[in-house]
């Protein structure tokens, strides 16, 4: 049965809190030109072990939020603040921690799954100093080594875990924290082929101790069999730094047969890793039936290298991953819990792009529904960018997103189950949320909920922006604050530098578009009658 309310009230305040804090920011006359201001998504996803299996009770969090994974592995965080880097820890007594790093979009849902290594070892520390051994990995501690967080000497026992992560081991970018590339000694970033890490933590039950100023430890890692062949005489250090989610460049090990051998002077992470030179891999991530499919995401991984990347498709279900150059890599996309069959490609030159076509994602529904249905507007037309909510029965927030540009949505579900759709809308001139209440069927369907008419009307604006040379411009943000009608939304151009606003018709309003670094234009634009579509061409940018 499906059953449709339409609310003058809302009822969730989680959607209402949401839109107050987006109004709130333009009564305080915060500038439309961070297109994240008081705007929030969320982050789902799965933990493994090494061998797969679902690794439930591990603490997840970004910043303050805290959740944990249930008995299948998995996690879902809401009101996260959205921002192109997002830091995602994952921690727990008997694994080696982790981190990843994800970009969560506003009334967005974001995926991000890690895998987790049991710790190596688990061993007690005093002042006298000492060796740790775990997996073929050692450290050397001097004596009197450790500080605790004020920077004060410690005298008393402390615990070591300490993990050593094999870069020939296939969970291994699983395990790894951050992204494949990291900061030089020159401030230079560059992409990084591992040639594998350890992670030590030093504790003082829950406080986290260091090593003191002016005292060193000695780290060896063993190379890997698969690696010797190719592993250099000397390779850099990196450590990993969890406040900023990135790798930085900081001294040498030099290899002794086959180890690597260095010298550190605080701990995180620290890895053994070489610069490579990057090139690209462009494609597209589509359906069974050939839709395109957005927000699934790329992914890579180096087969004769130790690197990997991963990026989200845009609306057409384009993306460009960045890989190590004359190489060779395993790319495939995923949605969900659904994923393509991988490609072996051969990569391209430093700084080229090989074009590698479709990667289909069957997204089979042998044991799951689709939610599909488009919205309109009281002229009939699609509405792009109208935030619909998926709640259990028991009002639990399930996922949440935005219609794309031909007005349509789609949620997962399971068969045989109760959920409530909520599609929310705020305008200068109503405020009101459509509440649909339905129950999946018992078999594997989609349930198709048609044409949702909402009480609003709307034009289109579209634009392409571009460089000085007429180059399109990818991931440039767009608002309209639509002549202060108090309804913003923000969109980011496509591949081909295109934009598509749905805005108020028959208004003037401002378009602020921003860039990377901060660099920001404004234009003047007019919207068209009730269902219009105005096209505004080529917008050079800044």
């Amino acid at each position: 049965m499906i059953l449709i309310i339409r609310a003058l009230k809302r009822l969730f305040l989680p959607s209402l809190f949401a839109v107050l804090c987006l109004l709130f920011s333009c009564i305080k006359g915060e500038s439309p030109l961070n297109p994240y201001t008081g705007q929030t998504g969320s982050i789902r996803g799965i933990v493994t072990t090494t061998s797969d299996n679902p690794l439930g009770g591990i603490t997840v969090s970004v910043g303050s939020l805290t959740t944990y994974t249930d008995s299948k592995g998995r996690f879902f965080l809401q009101n996260i603040p959205a921002g192109e880097r997002v830091l995602v820890n994952f921690s727990d007594d008997n694994y080696a921690s982790t981190q990843k790093v994800t970009e969560v979009l506003p009334n967005r849902t974001s995926e991000i799954d890690a895998s987790m290594l049991l710790t190596g070892t688990k061993q007690n520390l005093s002042t006298a100093g000492g060796s740790i051994s775990f997996n073929g990995a050692i450290v050397n501690f001097p004596a009197n080594p450790f500080v605790d967080s004020k920077g004060n000497a410690f005298n008393g026992t402390a615990q070591v875990k300490a993990t050593f992560f094999d870069p020939s081991n296939n969970a291994f970018f699983g395990c790894f924290p951050g992204e494949f590339k990291g900061v030089r000694t020159d401030n230079s970033e560059t992409q990084i082929e591992s040639f594998g890490f350890i992670n030590v933590e030093i504790l003082n039950g829950a406080e986290k101790l260091n090593l003191a100023s002016g005292k060193t430890a000695t780290i060896t890692f063993p190379i890997s069999a698969q690696l010797l062949a190719k592993a250099p005489s000397t390779i850099p250090l990196w450590y990993y730094d969890e406040s900023q989610g990135k790798w930085f460049e900081q001294g040498t090990a030099t290899r002794v047969g086959n180890n690597y051998v260095g010298t550190v002077n605080h701990f995180s992470s620290w890895n053994c890793d070489q610069p490579t030179q990057t090139s690209f891999i462009h494609g597209r991530a589509l359906d069974q039936n050939g839709n395109p499919v957005s927000m699934a995401k790329a992914h890579s991984e180096g087969i004769d290298y130790t690197g990997a990347s991963q990026i989200s498709t845009d609306d057409n279900g384009y993306f460009t991953l960045a890989v190590k150059s004359n190489s060779n890599a395993k790319v495939w996309a995923s949605y969900h819990i659904f994923s393509s069959v991988s490609q072996n490609i051969s990569t391209p030159a430093t700084g080229d792009t090989t074009e590698v076509g479709n990667f289909v994602i069957p997204i089979d529904t042998a044991n799951l529904c689709m939610i599909t249905g488009r919205l309109i507007d009281n002229g009939n037309f699609p509405v792009q960018g109208i935030n619909l909510h998926q709640y259990s029965s028991n009002l639990n927030l399930i996922d949440y997103l935005y219609s794309n540009k031909d007005g349509k949505f789609l949620f997962f579900g399971e068969l045989d189950t109760k959920y409530i759709i909520e599609i929310n809308y705020f305008t200068s001139d109503s405020s009101g949320d459509t509440l649909i209440v339905l129950t999946t069927p018992s078999s594997a369907t989609t349930v198709d909920l048609g044409d949702i008419k909402l009480n609003i009307g709307g034009a289109t604006v579209l634009g392409r922006v571009v460089d000085s040379l007429l180059s399109p411009l990818e991931n440039i943000y767009v608002y309209s604050a639509e002549g202060g009608s108090n309804q913003g939304r923000e969109y980011r151009t496509d591949s081909t530098g295109v934009f598509s606003l749905w805005v108020r018709p028959d208004k003037s309003f401002k378009i602020y578009l921003m860039g990377k670094n901060q660099k920001s234009k404004t234009i003047n634009a007019s919207s068209g009658a009730l269902g219009s579509t105005t096209n505004m061409g080529d917008i050079i940018f800044p």
